[in-house]
């Protein structure tokens, strides 16, 4: 009897079971304690059931049998050891200086902000690193800064020249992608060991122009797949040392949230439909109630659902991401949940506003704390064997321009 071991990458649940009972031509399977599929082929292991009837020969006693020895399987957690009233001293400095010198100091403000952040985030007791020189990101802020200013008097005294430059950001947006994630990888550290991106330029512009494109005459329904190729691009293009990430999420998941999340936003409108029918919201009920309902009930009510959908689709779609993303065996688990992320964002931004901004440092921390205290890694083995691989220096452009126009290019 030949027997495999199944793991569940989600909660470790793992059993033996003989190779003979599972199906051809199985490809993915579903656990039974967290109810997750996951691909079935990475995490088979053979289990070499003792041997009954041969018996080992003795090896004279100067010899020592060879040990095998099962690599250490831990679940090493993430954490932040920052805390809002440090941060705010940072956050005040950077913002005043920006302020000052007309945003010139944006370069050093992100360094230390990130600088900041990277240093209290903690994996196996070592903390990581970001090295980039401010002086490389003011080369980039430059240029990106022209090319906002060109884009903003264009668009303002000349729609034309404002299209062409709207359009021209749309076709320059995959190099953006890419120079970014090259250029803030390889000033990101863990245990001196750095990260890369491997610059794939043709990929970055099939799923980053040619296919949303695409969709736009699908009326929307490649967009999930669109998602999943972009997410794909970025994890499986990102390098620690000489190891690159893997990706085993599939389109179909992708699917399945945006499904859901379309099923929310239809029920939504119906009871919207539903209680301006029968809850008295008609012009020849209503009365002067109607006029407070379309402009002060309705639009709350809208907000209130775009808010919920936005947070939802992003812990969903984040933990997705991140439950499919493993570097070799070793493998992230992201937990985040939507009630919780509801709240912390609701409450983030209420006290920002009320504290006319003095508060976003205490937000930014706490933002950060939980998605790190809901993030682990399943390691196989220690960390130790990673090595760095070559690296070559890249501009700043991609970065600046893309944190200018407020484009996101994070996992």
């Amino acid at each position: 009897m030949s027997l495999v071991s199944i793991s569940c990458p989600h909660c470790g649940y793992s059993k033996n079971i003989d190779r003979a009972k599972i199906p051809a031509g199985t490809k993915r399977v579903k656990c039974p304690e967290c109810q997750q599929t996951f691909p079935l082929e990475v995490t088979i292991e053979i289990v070499a059931p003792p041997p009954q009837s041969i018996q080992p020969v003795q090896p004279p006693q100067s010899v020592q049998p060879p040990q095998l020895i099962r690599p250490t399987r831990r679940q090493l957690a993430f954490s932040f050891t920052g805390n809002a009233r440090e941060y705010f001293g940072i956050w005040i400095v950077n913002t005043l200086l920006k302020i000052v010198t007309l945003g010139i100091y944006s370069p050093w403000a992100k360094v230390r902000k990130r600088q900041y952040f990277y240093g209290n985030t903690q994996l196996d007791d070592a903390n990581f690193d970001y090295l980039a020189n401010p002086i490389a990101l003011l080369k980039g802020w430059l240029i990106g800064a022209a090319f906002f200013i060109a884009y903003s008097v264009g668009s303002r005294y000349s729609p034309v020249a404002g299209s062409i430059f709207g359009l021209a950001f749309f076709f320059l947006l995959p190099w953006v992608v890419v120079r970014a994630r090259l250029f803030n990888n390889r000033n990101s550290a863990h245990r001196n060991v750095r990260f890369n991106f491997r610059p794939d330029y043709a990929e970055a512009y099939k799923v980053y122009a040619w296919l949303p494109i695409l969709s736009l005459f699908t009326l929307g329904l490649l967009t999930p797949y669109v998602f999943y190729r972009q997410k794909r691009f970025l994890v499986e293009n990102n390098s620690f040392g000489r190891s690159f990430f893997s990706f085993d999420a599939q389109a179909k998941d992708f699917y399945r949230i945006a499904l859901k999340t379309i099923g929310v936003v239809v029920l939504s409108i119906g009871v919207l439909v539903v209680l301006s029918m029968f809850g008295g919201f008609n012009m020849k009920t209503a009365g002067a109630a109607m006029p407070v309902f379309i402009g002060i009930v309705l639009p709350l009510v809208l907000a209130a659902g775009y808010f919920l959908l936005m947070v939802y689709s992003y812990v969903r779609f984040a933990n997705l991401t991140w439950n499919g993303t493993h570097i070799g065996k070793n493998r992230f688990i992201s937990t985040m949940r939507v009630r919780d992320m509801t709240w912390i964002m609701f409450s983030n931004l209420v006290a920002s506003v009320l504290s006319v901004g003095l508060l976003i440092p205490w937000a930014s921390v706490r933002l950060a704390r939980y998605r790190l205290d809901n993030l682990s890694l399943r390691s196989v083995g220690d960390l130790d064997h990673y090595r760095n691989g070559q690296l070559e220096k890249t501009s700043a452009a991609g970065e600046e321009i893309g944190d200018i126009f407020g484009v996101d290019f994070g996992i």
